[in-house]
């Protein structure tokens, strides 16, 4: 680790004109049902030299036949476990597959891409990491020296500091030096085929937590900003039509975000009378262009979430996440969910067409800017992770 900022290399250089080249592309690119396939074949022998010991298939531990895969890395240094879906085994092999690698690449930054510094001595605007400290850090940690790496402001092309702390993964007990002053996050932290893909779903799950923690403060949002299921779009209309023969019932809620794009929060619960295999709900999130998009991206992450329970494999669920039908804590939850309750539709007034749009609009809402990490990448594999950072934007830390 080095006692100053690392010269601009060659690597951050292309970084920064892949980036700027990719905020132009069109959004609504349609996917290549063909690529899964082949993604798969070139990741997997990358995986196995990342320390993934296991890919398995979690579809037949739930009723539902949604596809469902999951990565075991056994040296992870946080989640051991990476859950993928899809609309075949393929996609969510790589989906497994490439969450898990978010957490290899964000746990083996090279040294020589940090440095050590003061915020002070780096003349960091004040106001820029606030919403990301911890409550004790308060100003004192502005004169402590820390590990930084550089990241690029995406609106303008400039480099940009940024604390280690907020890109690595290395979340050991003991921390590693110069952690424990901002909160730890996996948010905007993705792997895709492309920088600019890899981008594209950071800054998009950014927007969507903003939203959620927004959510979690809004008093009473649950009763105010609940969505009807039903005339939503082809795409939900058909994940609600295999569940309802399953006794699978949904709850959506619309998160406003200062971006205009909509957000929704989704539950998922057993409906019917006999005894739940899993008696909480589960839970999805999704930020993307129209309602329908962001609606069914919730519910398939919420159906697979079950299947991620029920196998029982996840580090980071424990006992309390198990409850039968009769806790009071289910019930409620139940409760929220089955009861009727007044439902409105949520609108999209805001329509982009590409990356540079929104990047513009989450500037103008104050939440930016937009920081772009570049956290690793194999070529031969076909994988890029970056890290994306919303200095402005409200951390979701919430445990649920």
């Amino acid at each position: 680790m080095t006692p100053a900022p690392p010269a601009i290399d060659g690597r951050i250089a292309d970084f920064r004109d892949e980036l700027a080249a990719g905020l132009r592309q069109p959004l609504d690119t349609p996917a290549d049902l063909g690529a899964a396939e082949a993604c798969f074949r070139r990741l997997l022998p990358f995986s196995r030299r990342a320390g993934i010991s296991r890919l398995a298939d979690l579809t037949g531990l739930d009723r539902l036949g949604l596809p469902v895969a999951q990565a075991i890395r056994p040296a992870a240094l946080s989640e051991v476990t990476s859950l993928g879906r899809g609309l075949t085994l393929m996609e969510a092999a790589v989906g497994a597959i490439m969450e898990g690698l978010e957490r290899f690449f964000a746990e083996r930054i090279p040294s020589s891409d940090c440095f050590l510094a003061t915020a002070d001595e780096l003349l960091i605007d004040a106001a820029l990491l606030e919403n990301l400290l911890l409550p004790h850090a308060g100003t004192a940690w502005r004169s402590l020296p820390i590990p930084w790496t550089l990241a690029v402001d995406v609106a303008s092309g400039a480099l940009q500091p940024v604390p280690l702390e907020l890109v690595h993964t290395c979340y050991t007990d003991p921390e590693p030096q110069g952690d424990g002053l901002f909160i730890r996050t996996t948010t905007g932290l993705a792997c895709h085929s492309t920088t600019r893909d890899a981008f594209a779903h950071g800054l998009f799950e950014c927007i969507e937590r903003d939203a959620i923690a927004r959510a979690f403060t809004t008093h009473g949002f649950f009763d105010r900003r609940r969505i009807a299921t039903s005339h939503i779009g082809p795409k939900v209309e058909h994940i609600l039509s295999v569940t309802r023969t399953q006794g699978i019932a949904f709850a959506l809620w619309h998160a406003p975000s200062p971006t205009d794009l909509p957000v929704i929060w989704c539950q998922a619960i057993e409906a019917g009378a006999a005894e739940p295999t899993l008696a909480l709900p589960t839970e999805g999130y999704s930020a993307d262009l129209t309602v329908e998009t962001a609606a069914a991206s919730a519910m398939l992450e919420a159906l697979s979430a079950r299947a991620g329970a029920i196998s029982g494999a996840r580090d980071d669920q424990t006992r309390k996440h198990y409850r039968k039908s009769t806790d009071p804590l289910a019930a409620d939850a139940r409760r929220l969910i089955l009861e009727s309750t007044a439902a409105g539709t949520a609108a999209s007034p805001f329509a982009p067409t590409c990356l540079r749009d929104v990047v513009d609009r989450v500037a103008a809402c104050g939440l930016g800017p937009v920081l772009a990490v570049p956290v690793g990448a194999d070529a031969e594999a076909g994988v890029a992770c970056v890290r994306t950072i919303l200095a402005g934007a409200r951390p979701f830390s919430i445990l649920r």
